[in-house]
């Protein structure tokens, strides 16, 4: 018997209104007019995907960028699924409501961690263990959704995270290939039975 393949579309939530500058983690942020375009510019690019599942972050940014992209793909038909196991990065949410600049100075030590070596950061989450969530979370769905596409629509360091796993790269990297997930944009993942292969360029 044949393993079945499927895609899997990780799409980061739209920007969001965020006037102070502020690291929000959990907050209830909207998403800005500029995060509503780039929403419907990734439902447009997976209206064609055959997609049959949508998971989403509880935070509310993640939620409107589903909704968003679920009303272009389906008119709405399928249903918003949220999923814990998609939030915000738990580093986000022990930095909420500073600055970087106001972070950097009131914890020095975890901030300078997180810029040289983010795979020794503990305060909040770890991005093994964002890893680990989110790759159980997409393991499930294929499970229910066997060789069928599906959207999961997270944030930027669980998304990287997840795709550092699967293409066996060392977490410190997770500067290097932040360009590759600005707000609202894509990655793709394969689905061959249980293996996930990244198709998503990761800066070396």
């Amino acid at each position: 018997m044949k393993n079945k393949f499927a895609r899997i579309f990780l799409v980061r939530h739209g920007e969001v209104v965020n006037k102070k500058k502020i690291i929000y983690g959990y907050l209830p942020l909207k998403l800005s007019p500029k995060g509503e375009r780039e929403a419907k510019k990734a439902g447009l690019f997976l209206k064609d995907k055959k997609i049959v599942a949508i998971l989403s972050s509880p935070q509310k940014r993640a939620e409107q960028t589903a909704k968003i992209v679920g009303r272009i793909i389906s008119k709405g038909k399928i249903r918003i699924q949220t999923e814990r196991d998609l939030r915000e990065s738990g580093w986000g949410e022990f930095l909420k409501g500073l600055t970087w600049e106001q972070a950097r100075k009131k914890y020095p030590k975890e901030t300078l961690l997180y810029s040289r070596q983010p795979s020794k950061v503990k305060k909040g989450e770890s991005l093994q263990k964002m890893a680990a969530r989110m790759a159980k979370v997409i393991q499930k769905e294929i499970k229910k959704y066997p060789g069928q596409n599906l959207v999961f629509v997270s944030h930027r360091d669980p998304i990287l995270a997840a795709l550092l796993k699967i293409s066996k790269r060392n977490f410190n990297d997770l500067h290097k290939v932040k360009p590759i997930c600005p707000t609202g944009s894509i990655c793709e993942v394969w689905s061959v039975g249980k293996k996930l292969i990244n198709k998503t360029y990761l800066s070396s």
